[in-house]
């Protein structure tokens, strides 16, 4: 694990939990998985607020348990689950990500997702009065907005006719009418969250090291192999170990999703409002045990966060329709899509896309994706609008250009014929592996500049180069070339081989090729990152020091209701320029996890 890495989690930690679980998660990070004991003999904390310490983890779904051997003792281990604790500075994002679905909006479900981040796994009672409290409130405050507005309108409304018309507006703005009604709603979003996969079932397997499962699974096996194994049987035990691991992922996400407790797993069972009307969709929605304890699939999350960088990108390289219709198809595939790794969504027709793109509040105008009138004569403008939306997908698809660059291409022809009968799948694979790659140049654009972009792409398509040569195809003067080639060295963005022509490898007799070591460019750029981002955590944690007095004096109740008369104007003054600079440093932070976000998961296999 990367030092700056380390430091990172460790102000996560300080910064969500304080600093007796900080403490313990330190020392977790810093020497892997310890027993009770070892954390006991390690730390300057009673055994009790250990205990506490390693509850608050688990109920974060923070802390891995595991269970380890030992003279014939079996001792429980704690290991910190490092990718979850990276993953809390994207709260925020997922309450935002929850606020923006269609399916829940206005239903409480960004309120459910922000109490499980902030508690921790909680019960579904626990959910439902929270959404239920926070839903009748919105609506006695709305109650309150329209008779506030009726009572200003009834006055000249009355004297012009005589007749009160805002009252009866004001009684139907809103359809829930009784906290019962509310409640009724909240049980309704989380049995809709849990079925879309936004929220999860807490299972023992999640809180299991899959490190340690692993480690156990191929004890076993190798037990069942009387002597020596061979090549042939240590490959059949990789292979097996393999099968293992994907079946108990399955069965995982099957008990996850609320499967295991005595429900059928129904096929397709995401694939909503292109099929089923709005009754079946209410009648399938799942029972939920009423015992489980709930949480965040930051899975979910994070294939809907992928699908608006991928819109983000494809509005960059095509105009805003081409970009609508993109975001269509990607509404489509990821209700199916359950796994980050996965390459390929399931095939789409054009009709699909045109009933979602129908059913927007407000369709984009596709006429004017392309022009009616074209000197190219083997060419022939699409009329319908179902033409249009077939070309755009052969746009997206690089069929336009002869399949030269599938690289770049969005969508893969799935069959189901030519023009409108077309299917389209979505190129996970392809696609994540273009943006990182885009995300590396221009990282490398910022860092070193435009001749060194240009040489490293050079050297990344051409393979081991001298820097003659390099020189050459780049347009520079050797002596610029060299110094654009010491600079991505120093930044370990490039590598050196040495090719001697002689046995005493002489530097005057030595060929010093250039190259590019992909997998090491990208490890290089997440340390970078992991650094920078690890420096803005520090400096919100020296700003929040630095004006703690004013952050006390702000979170007092009386200073809430009245901060205007509260607060002096030095106080305001310093209060602006502390929101100011933390302002900058969370729209930094939330830069740099999205380039952490892109380098790391959207090219996972």
């Amino acid at each position: 694990m990367y030092e700056d890495r380390i430091r990172l989690l460790e102000h996560i930690v300080y910064a969500n939990f304080g600093s007796a679980v900080g403490e313990i998660a330190s020392l977790l990070l810093t020497r892997g998985s310890l027993p009770f004991t070892h954390l006991l003999r390690l730390s300057h904390l009673p055994p009790a607020q250990i205990h506490s310490s390693l509850l608050i983890l688990s109920l974060h779904s923070l802390l891995y348990h595991s269970e380890s051997e030992t003279s014939g003792k079996l001792i429980e281990l704690y290991e910190i689950a490092d990718v979850a604790l990276e993953r809390r500075i994207r709260g925020a994002l997922f309450v935002d990500l929850a606020r923006e679905d269609d399916a829940n909006k206005g239903q409480g479900m960004d309120v459910a997702v922000e109490g499980i981040w902030r508690e921790g796994m909680r019960r579904k009672e626990e959910i439902v009065d929270e959404v239920a409290r926070g839903l009748w409130e919105t609506v006695q405050s709305d109650t309150m907005a329209a008779v506030d507005d009726w009572a200003a309108a009834i006055v000249p409304a009355v004297a012009v006719n005589g007749k009160g018309k805002g009252k009866a507006k004001a009684k139907g703005k809103g359809l829930i009418t009784s906290f019962a009604e509310a409640k009724a709603a909240a049980n309704k979003m989380v049995a809709r969250a849990v079925r879309d996969g936004f929220l999860s079932i807490v299972t023992p397997g999640s809180q299991i090291s899959p490190m340690s499962l692993e480690i156990k699974w191929e004890e076993e096996l190798r037990l069942s192999i009387k002597g020596l194994p061979s090549n042939k049987e240590l490959k059949d035990l990789k292979e097996t170990l393999k099968h293992k691991r994907s079946e108990w992922l399955e069965e995982e996400r099957e008990r996850a999703q609320g499967r295991g407790y005595g429900q059928e797993k129904k096929k397709k069972s995401r694939h909503r409002g292109l099929e089923l009307d709005l009754e079946t969709e209410q009648e399938a929605l799942p029972t939920l045990p009423k015992d489980a304890f709930f949480r965040i699939n930051v899975e979910r999350f994070h294939i809907r966060w992928r699908s608006q960088l991928i819109y983000e990108y494809g509005l960059e390289r095509y105009n805003v329709e081409v970009a609508e219709v993109l975001k269509a198809i990607l509404s489509i595939a990821e209700k199916e899509v359950e796994d980050m790794a996965e390459v390929v969504s399931r095939p789409i027709t054009v009709n699909e896309i045109f009933t979602v793109l129908n059913s927007l509040p407000s369709p984009p105008d596709l006429s004017r994706c392309f022009p009616t009138k074209t000197p190219n004569t083997t060419w022939k403008p699409p009329k319908g609008t179902a033409e249009v939306v077939s070309e755009i997908c052969r746009v997206l698809g690089c069929e336009d250009d002869f399949n030269l660059d599938q690289s770049r291409a969005f969508l893969s022809l799935a069959g189901g014929g030519d023009g409108v009968m077309a299917k389209w799948a979505v190129n996970y694979g392809p696609l994540g592996s273009g943006m990182k790659r885009a995300l590396v140049e221009a990282l490398i654009l910022d860092k070193e500049g435009t001749e060194a972009v240009r040489c490293w792409r050079i050297l990344d398509a051409k393979g081991k180069l001298e820097e003659k040569h390099l020189a050459r195809l780049a347009f520079l003067p050797v002596k610029d070339a060299r110094e654009v080639l010491g600079r991505l060295s120093a930044s370990a963005l490039i590598e050196q081989q040495e090719v001697p022509r002689s046995a005493d490898r002489a530097p005057s007799r030595t060929f010093f090729l250039w190259y590019v070591d992909y997998p090491k460019v990208v490890a290089s750029l997440l340390d970078h990152l992991y650094k920078s981002l690890a420096n803005v955590q520090a400096q919100k944690s020296y700003q929040l020091q630095e004006y703690r007095g004013l952050v006390e004096k702000r979170e007092r109740s009386d200073v809430r209701l009245d901060p205007e008369g509260l607060l002096s104007q030095g106080d305001k003054e310093n209060a602006r320029r502390l929101d100011d600079k933390l302002e900058a440093l969370t729209t930094a932070e939330m830069r740099i996890d999205r380039d952490l976000f892109v380098l790391k998961e959207l090219d996972p296999w």
